[in-house]
């Protein structure tokens, strides 16, 4: 069985400071619409889900692991669950789609406090 969502009613969440999103969940995925304030850090943290990135309009460095990557609109990252992560967006801000399998828990929460 399928569900219609209109990502304009979907409630907004606050993530971290500065970055906010709209956050749908399956049984074992969640999709989260993620917009970052320009300048902001998303602070370095690690999570059991395994993370996909598609980043649709601005740019942000992100830190993986040991590496730093800079992404822009286009660029699709894979981060490994348990991986620690981080980054500081640019002057433009950054939207991006973050596909999290399984779903995040601390995410769910969130949601469910709406």
């Amino acid at each position: 069985m399928g569900k219609l969502y209109q990502l304009s009613r979907l409630p907004e969440v606050t993530l971290v400071r500065g970055a906010k999103s709209r956050l749908i969940a399956g049984s074992k995925s969640m999709v989260s619409f993620i917009e970052m304030e320009p300048g902001m850090t998303f602070p370095l943290h690690r999570h059991e889900s395994e993370q996909i990135m598609i980043v649709l309009e601005g740019s942000m460095k992100q830190r993986i692991g040991d590496q730093e990557v800079t992404l822009q609109k286009g660029d699709v990252l894979l981060i490994d669950g348990n991986l620690i992560h981080g980054g500081h967006v640019s002057e433009k801000g950054c939207k991006a789609i973050d596909i999290f399998v399984p779903p995040r828990e601390d995410y769910l929460r969130l949601v469910s406090e709406q």
